[in-house]
């Protein structure tokens, strides 16, 4: 299999400007198609339009390659109860279950927005790389933060989560979300954390020295960089991209929101 340029995004987080500048940015790139590694719903006050929009991508409906899309913890609590989050998080995944069940701003398409939320899985793996939301070996929870590159027992436990998975080394490379910070963690114990758009980074011989890599935040940054980030990859070199986007239209949206806390509006422009 050759493995097409793909955009990868992760913790859209409900911000409808956000995800329409990074999937215009990404194709205007030459994104042959999308992958999506969750949490695209949460905290933000666009649920619907950001799932139409994803639905969309990954389907290939403008003549792209069809991609793929996780299960994030956010869509595992909308479809639970949502019972472990913060109290902010689980009022916002509790809005945000009403406003599916409403059926988007149609108010017909609540069966197609459950129809795929309840197909997504936690974990997908195909030749030239793995995906998950969290970790390799806890996909939909663990967080995998910048310090932990020393902790060298968590990093070894994911490391040989992979090689069992993939034994021969054909998917030496992870691409994970969750924790909203860019960054790859090496088997090898190096850690890098770009600082902006970077790259191309020729990730190398993968069987002998896999790699972790944090795809950043579309939705909301935790890095203390306001820009949303993704990442493209080409099946051996990636690229981090940092962009600004609309940050006030999105704040307004979810000010307008009297459920949704307004601290998640005042986190956007502090990249936290």
């Amino acid at each position: 299999m050759t493995y097409p340029l793909t955009a990868l995004i992760s913790d859209l987080h409900s911000n409808l400007p956000a995800l329409t500048t990074a999937l215009r940015d990404a194709r205007e790139r030459g994104a042959e198609r999308f992958v999506c590694l969750g949490d695209v719903i949460g905290y933000g006050a666009r649920p619907t339009e950001c799932l139409e929009l994803v639905i969309d991508a990954i389907a290939g409906a403008d003549g792209r390659k069809p991609g793929l899309c996780l299960q994030g913890n956010h869509e595992y609590a909308v479809l639970s109860s949502g019972e472990d989050f913060n109290p902010n998080a689980r009022r916002a995944i509790d809005w945000t279950r009403d406003q599916i069940n409403h059926g988007g701003p149609t108010g017909d398409k609540a069966l197609t927005y459950w129809d795929f939320l309840g197909g997504l899985e936690p974990f997908a793996m195909e030749p030239g790389a793995m995906y998950a939301h969290g970790s390799p070996r806890d996909p939909v929870r663990e967080y995998l933060l910048p310090r932990d590159a020393r902790d060298s027992a968590k990093m070894q436990a994911n490391f040989d989560r992979m090689r069992a998975l993939d034994p021969e080394g054909h998917s030496g490379v992870c691409f994970v979300g969750h924790s909203h910070v860019p960054g790859i963690f090496y088997e090898d114990g190096r850690y890098y954390r770009p600082k902006g758009s970077e790259g191309p980074y020729d990730l190398g011989a993968l069987a002998r020295c896999r790699a972790i890599v944090n795809v950043g935040s579309v939705g909301q940054p935790r890095d203390g960089d306001r820009r949303l980030a993704y990442v493209m990859f080409d099946g051996r070199s990636l690229t981090f991209v940092r962009l600004d986007y609309d940050l006030t239209t999105a704040q307004e949206h979810i000010r307008a929101v009297s459920e949704l806390p307004g601290h998640l509006a005042d986190r956007l422009a502090l990249g936290q």
